[in-house]
């Protein structure tokens, strides 16, 4: 069962260049640097729940990016991170259906629409979920729909 939710929503990617795929997009140079910068402090309420926390990301490089500053945050591997398609596709049945069968704490890197469009379904609230964003949701007995927003941390500034 769910304890909580973290969503986050990749920092600031490059442009898309001709012949490349969205999917292969990197961070920029200074996206990446704020990240470093900032995810040690944003981060740091999990330091508690690292033995049952899973690190989920979408299969684009810009989000594979920022789950691996979050990993390097956490002081956990990179090869702990689990892609999922739901992510990049954002296909919320799909995405809500592996979070129902999920244990402990996920922590999801994702994209824009879909990770403010969840996070504002689960706070009952709109929420602006800048690049690099972070939201904590706690989830009482496992039940999204009772999901509580415990703290957001706008991203950093680029």
């Amino acid at each position: 069962m769910i304890r909580k939710l973290v969503l986050i929503r990749h920092g600031d990617a490059e442009n898309r260049r001709l012949g490349e795929t969205d999917a292969e997009r990197h961070l920029t140079k200074r996206g990446l640097k704020a990240l470093q910068e900032a995810y040690p402090a944003f981060l740091a309420p999990l330091k508690d729940d690292l033995d049952d926390l899973q690190v989920w990301a979408s299969e684009a490089v810009r989000a594979r990016q920022t789950a691996e500053v979050a990993c390097d945050a956490l002081g956990i591997p990179h090869d702990a991170i689990e892609f999922h398609q739901s992510l990049y596709a954002q296909d919320y049945d799909f995405f809500y259906g592996e979070l129902e069968a999920a244990d402990g704490v996920i922590v999801a890197v994702g994209h824009i629409p879909f990770m403010e469009e969840v996070a504002s379904d689960l706070a009952h609230r709109m929420m602006s979920f800048g690049k690099g964003s972070v939201a904590c949701f706690d989830v009482p007995e496992g039940r999204l729909s009772k999901a509580q927003l415990l703290w957001f941390e706008k991203g950093p500034r680029v």
